[in-house]
């Protein structure tokens, strides 16, 4: 039986590895690679860009942390990620994992992913009722966005992102991302 850590003893755990907590159990995530870490950074940078402007949040990259359960824990972090200022607690950024899961999570598939991997990942999102995610494909150049984890679009380089409601007037052209 593998070893449970609540969110808190996973904050300590040593190590310079990328882990997330499911369930209470570590899991290892391997390094994206060169394309899918530019990817991810470029997402990142476009949201943090108009979430600054706005006042609307903030946004995190890969290593930022979000506690989407407890007992047993869960803690997830996309490629990029959102969180409007009023579901953080006093409006401030945490210095530890964000209490809450992310309006908007970023993930770009990889080389480096299990097999089932995105699928897995997807359950923890459904479950913690993470409004808005995207999956970014950059080998089909595409972006496949969930709403409260259903699948609602396929985008490809000649479509739109939105924010929708998570962050409204947040437009980017799909062809940016991979600029």
């Amino acid at each position: 039986m593998p070893t449970r850590y609540t969110a808190e003893e996973f904050w300590t755990l040593p190590g310079e590895k990328t882990w997330e907590l499911w369930d209470g159990v570590v899991q290892e995530i391997p390094g994206a690679g060169g394309l899918a870490s530019w990817v991810g950074g470029a997402a990142g940078v476009f949201l943090s860009l108009f979430a600054r402007t706005a006042n609307l949040g903030l946004v995190t990259a890969a290593t930022g942390g979000y506690i989407f359960a407890r007992d047993p824990d869960t803690v997830v972090s996309p490629d990029a990620g959102f969180i409007r200022w009023q579901r953080l607690p006093g409006g401030v950024v945490p210095k530890g994992f964000a209490p809450v899961p992310p309006d908007l999570a970023v993930e770009v598939i990889s080389p480096t992913h299990p097999p089932g991997h995105p699928a897995a990942k997807l359950v923890h999102y459904r479950r913690a009722g993470v409004p808005l995610v995207w999956w970014v494909d950059p080998d089909r150049r595409t972006v496949a966005v969930y709403r409260h984890g259903e699948l609602i679009a396929d985008l490809g380089e000649g479509d739109v992102l939105n924010g929708g409601e998570v962050m409204p007037g947040f437009a980017l052209p799909v062809a940016e991302i991979f600029a």
